[in-house]
């Protein structure tokens, strides 16, 4: 039972310990894949999971009140920690809101969270659905993003397919980030319902930006069948 408070100075003294895991290589490779306006240390996603971990077990919801938003590394732990504690859903809620409005900044902060609420989501599985169709209508498109990959992770099944299918429809963004998740998530679902995804393509409003991405991105797919990729690229030819 942890008993001693998580201090500032703690937080300190830990984020001296990690820099000195800092891959340079690493970080100049990554920081041109992010595009981030944030120092990158340089700290492999792995050991940031593992940090995180520790954390959860050290500094329990300490850590919240301590946790810096200068540099990439600091802003994604606030959400890796998060995702690791447990606690009721109604708690991480508020957690994650305060990640996915204030903390997120690049593809990284959020995709790499969203991929780590496997057990969050199997536990609550309804809540977190109702939770999420709100990012997908925040105005801060980073949010937005947050929504469409947290259903492209955890989503793409049924009974859910159909209003996920509506969700991303109803989102109207010129933001690259929103649009390639939109099209990533229609390349996923065709490979899992390829008719289902055919026939919404039919009454869709979405852009011809997201329409061309989403075709480039299921033909760059290996688990779409070449009859379909053949369909997309005639399909794709229509749109105007």
């Amino acid at each position: 039972m942890k008993v001693i408070r998580w201090t500032a100075l703690d937080y300190k003294c830990f984020m001296e310990e990690m820099t000195k895991q800092q891959d340079e290589a690493y970080r100049l490779f990554h920081k041109k894949l992010l595009c981030s306006s944030l120092p990158v240390i340089g700290i492999r996603t792995p050991i940031l999971r593992q940090k995180a971990k520790e954390l959860a077990k050290q500094a329990g919801m300490d850590f919240f009140e301590t946790c810096g938003k200068d540099t990439y590394e600091e802003r994604l732990l606030y959400g890796l920690v998060a995702a690791a504690l447990p606690m009721e859903f109604q708690t991480f809620s508020g957690y994650c809101d305060t990640y996915a409005y204030e903390f997120v900044e690049n593809w990284a902060h959020c995709d790499v969270f969203c991929g780590s609420l496997k057990k969050i989501a199997a536990q609550n599985q309804e809540a977190l659905f109702e939770h999420t169709k709100g990012y997908c209508k925040a105005e801060n498109p980073w949010v937005v993003r947050v929504g469409l990959i947290i259903l492209l992770n955890h989503y793409l099944k049924e009974p859910y397919l159909q209003e996920v299918l509506q969700l991303t429809d109803s989102v109207a963004s010129d933001f690259y980030y929103v649009q390639m998740a939109q099209a990533w998530l229609l390349a996923t679902v065709w490979v899992k319902n390829a008719e289902m995804v055919r026939q919404y393509l039919g009454e869709s409003q979405l852009s011809y930006v997201v329409k061309a991405k989403f075709v480039q991105k299921a033909c760059e797919s290996f688990r779409v069948p070449p009859a379909d990729k053949a369909w997309l690229r005639e399909w794709k030819k229509t749109l105007t």
